[in-house]
């Protein structure tokens, strides 16, 4: 059976490698000694309702998943452009950014996850359950649909399980996704981004304390799409948190979307309330 801290360590790994050869010098050989066991590991999140937190244990599946998801969002730095010229660095950058470049290609990154028992989704039109905001074309229409113009890195599922979103550029109107706040806004569940502001439960955390952070579920099950299925309140829901003023579109939108994607007066650029609702929505 694979450690608990066997992605811990791993992270910590690739974070330090500064060689231009990760995926040989790390990876591959990492996946030699492991990939059978993390595959096991792993197989009780694959479908909805199987594996559930009956008890909190340190190291348990959900800060399992959540540590190969911080390995994820390093390798996927090698997809990302900067910060805007004049940006002060946000939070996550200050703690958690490598000050070196982070290289696989797109192949290294698919063989690695596959490895695990992950598999590639290609969804041609644009869906924010598969699908995460990079960059947008303003489209002159404001009312325009959001269309995919490229997809920067893949999206990967383990069964049912949503594991990372495939990051894209579109093409927008500003009501349906505004440039600017869909792709710079504080991106939310996430723990790391090259050209944005993003927030995880590790944020703020001491260097074993934030290992203590979930990963957050989303299910594509037969029926339905259930987001952040661990939540402790519906979205319709009264909540404990500062969100009364949002309207229900706006709740949903920070849910399927992890982040603001227009203009409003309730969702500052740089700072959400707290997005603890489960979502389910009919599949058609």
């Amino acid at each position: 059976m694979l450690a608990p801290t066997t992605f811990r360590e791993l992270y910590d790994v690739v974070h330090d490698h500064t060689g231009p050869a990760l995926f040989s010098d790390v990876l591959s050989p990492w996946l030699d000694k492991h990939a059978d066991a993390a595959r096991e590991l792993l197989v009780p999140l694959a479908v909805c309702g199987e594996w559930q937190r009956t008890e909190y244990v340190w190291g348990d599946l959900l800060e399992q998943a959540y540590a190969l998801s911080r390995i994820s969002d390093l390798l996927l730095l090698s997809f990302q452009s900067g910060l805007p010229d004049g940006t002060e660095p946000p939070w996550a950058h200050r703690l958690h950014l490598p000050e070196h470049e982070v290289r696989v290609t797109a192949e290294e990154y698919l063989s690695f996850f596959s490895a695990l028992g992950l598999r590639q989704v290609e969804v041609a039109r644009f869906d924010p359950f598969f699908h995460e905001i990079a960059a947008v074309e303003q489209s002159d229409d404001p009312d325009g649909p959001i269309e995919i113009v490229a997809e920067r890195w893949p999206c990967l599922m383990l069964g049912e399980l949503l594991f990372g979103r495939a990051g894209v550029t579109v093409r927008a109107g500003e009501r349906l996704a505004t440039a600017r706040i869909a792709d710079r806004s504080m991106l939310e569940d996430t723990f790391l981004r090259r050209h944005r502001p993003t927030n995880d439960g590790s944020l703020g955390w001491g260097h074993n304390s934030q290992w203590k952070t979930s990963f957050r579920r989303d299910y594509l099950t037969a029926d339905a799409y259930r987001f952040n299925v661990d939540a402790n309140v519906d979205i319709d829901e009264e909540s404990l948190f500062g969100d009364a003023e949002l309207t229900p579109a706006e709740r949903r939108d920070l849910v399927r979307h992890r982040c603001a994607v227009r203009r409003s007066e309730h969702l500052p650029q740089h700072e959400n309330p707290v997005v603890d609702w489960r979502l389910t929505v009919a599949r058609k």
